[in-house]
């Protein structure tokens, strides 16, 4: 059972933080599934929080609630306002030139988004392939624009996907505006090796920067990738849209729903006084409740009214100190606890003891599990390199992918080979197929190029520059032949 014992460690610290950890503040903005907000007091008696609504829309009411008592809100700032600035980024991955008609169809995207245009909105158009390549700058009008969206062209290689985002997220930060959006258009395949999802988010919520995008697949097979694009939206409270698999059309309306959700919201007042006046001291986490065409929510946000404790009695300093008291007598028993924390420290070690106990049981099951052979998978097929290695690879699953990017199952880093370039799947007769997955330069079988075809035994396979050859015997089967007769001895 490999992993048993890391994962039970893992169980077990897991377990000793949530015993330990004692109550989590809110931080002051939030994310939510509807909105981003964040919340200052300041001053004391007053709560101002900017927010946006993530689908857009208009908000028709807000109240601050805390002990039964309701405040409503007030708008004293709607977005935008004449000093508001929108900017909006426009990113577009143009790697792999088979991908060119999705670039003929973006250009046509991008001056749909030009006439959605608005007073405080500025546009600018960066691509990426390997590197960034900003082609106008956040602020160029909208014939510069559409200029530089001529000059869009598939060429590209790899796709750094997530060093070029975070990348544009940086330089979009750095541009004076009130609101900032970068959206990405991807087919979602990322090759990068120093760069993760988790560093575009942190880097998008540092500088404030929602990620729209609008997912471009290229085929079926090939879609699954887009949930890298969503989810890079869907945590940096962006709009994600997929286009349309035939001709990458997306909804009527998208670009418009896209810059509306970006330009909405505003600031909110809410007038804590009357809960000061009710009774509200300390901290305290007050309820704040908002109302929608579509949907009501709720948020806490966190308050403090410094002052309003009484603090704690002490003697006068001049009066004299009070006279000794005897200690009590001694006790054979321990005295009565004082507090119900003494059961939580039962409870810790009964916990320990079962957690280490578990351990123990797990560590001593992968060890057995390891002194016996590892059961493997029964091989398909192998591939068979022609170099002078003459390298075996097994096939042991359906469907097994052969490409340039990492993901595959055989990973071919040759810039003959796409991304995504060919997969060995199984017939409804039990036979396997090998079929081209729209490669660049396609797949070769015999020497012909081959959109799907059945494999038979020492067929030679062609994927870029690359060839190997398939097989359905192992490396054994050459001691399992039978024996040439060599010569033969006349019996006595």
């Amino acid at each position: 059972m490999p992993g048993a014992g890391a994962s039970a460690t893992r169980l077990a610290l897991t377990l000793i933080v949530l015993l330990a950890a004692g109550p989590v503040a809110l931080p002051a903005a939030t994310l939510t599934e509807y909105m981003d907000i964040a919340c200052m007091q300041e001053p004391l008696e007053r709560l101002q929080c900017d927010y946006r609504l993530r689908e857009g829309g208009t908000l028709e009411g807000a109240a601050a609630e805390y002990a039964g008592t309701v405040v409503e809100g007030r708008a004293v700032r709607p977005y935008p306002q004449d000093d508001d600035v929108t900017a909006v980024l426009v990113l577009v991955d143009t790697s792999d030139p088979a991908r060119q008609p999705v670039i003929d169809k973006i250009r046509e995207h991008i001056d749909t988004l030009l006439t959605a245009s608005a007073p405080q909105r500025r546009f600018g158009l960066a691509a990426f392939d390997t590197d960034l390549h900003v082609l106008a700058a956040v602020g160029a009008a909208p014939a510069d624009m559409r200029k530089a969206a001529a000059l869009l062209s598939a060429e590209g290689r790899t796709t750094e996907l997530y060093r070029n985002v975070r990348e544009a997220v940086r330089l979009l930060g750095e541009v004076d505006a009130s609101r900032r959006v970068l959206l990405l258009m991807s087919d979602g395949l990322a090759e990068d090796f120093a760069y993760h999802h988790e560093d575009v988010v942190a880097a998008a919520r540092a500088d404030d920067v929602i990620i729209d995008s609008i997912g471009y697949p290229r085929s079926v097979t090939r879609s699954v990738a887009l949930q890298t694009v969503r989810r890079l939206s869907d945590e940096t409270g962006g709009i994600y849209v997929q286009a349309d698999l035939v001709d990458f059309d997306v909804p009527r309306g998208t670009f418009t729903r896209m810059l509306d959700a970006a330009d909405s919201g505003g600031r909110l007042e809410f007038d804590l006084g009357a809960l000061r006046a009710a009774g509200a001291a300390g901290a305290i986490d007050v309820s704040l409740s908002f109302q929608t065409a579509a949907q009501s929510f709720l948020i806490l946000a966190p308050v403090v009214f410094p002052g309003t404790t009484p603090p704690a009695s002490s003697p006068a300093p001049d009066l004299p100190p009070p006279p000794l008291v005897a200690p009590p007598p001694l006790r054979t028993a321990p005295p009565a606890p004082t507090s119900a924390a003494w059961p939580w420290f039962a409870v810790l070690a009964l916990l320990l003891a079962a957690i280490l106990a578990a351990l123990t049981f797990l560590l001593r099951r992968q060890r057995n599990a390891t002194a016996r052979p590892a059961e493997t998978a029964t091989p398909l097929a192998y591939v068979v390199m022609a170099d002078q290695n003459r390298t075996r690879h097994v096939v042991d699953k359906i469907p097994w992918r052969i490409g340039r990017g990492r993901n595959n199952d055989l990973v071919l880093p040759d810039h003959s080979v796409s991304r995504l370039h060919a997969e060995i799947r199984g017939s409804e007769d039990g036979h396997l197929l090998l079929n081209d997955l729209e490669s660049l330069n396609g797949v070769f079988v015999n020497d012909n190029r081959i959109d799907s075809i059945q494999l038979r035994e020492g067929d030679s396979i062609d994927i870029g520059d690359i060839r190997m050859h398939f097989t359905l015997k192992d490396e054994s089967y050459a001691s399992q032949e039978a024996t040439v007769l060599v010569r033969t001895r006349t019996p006595l």
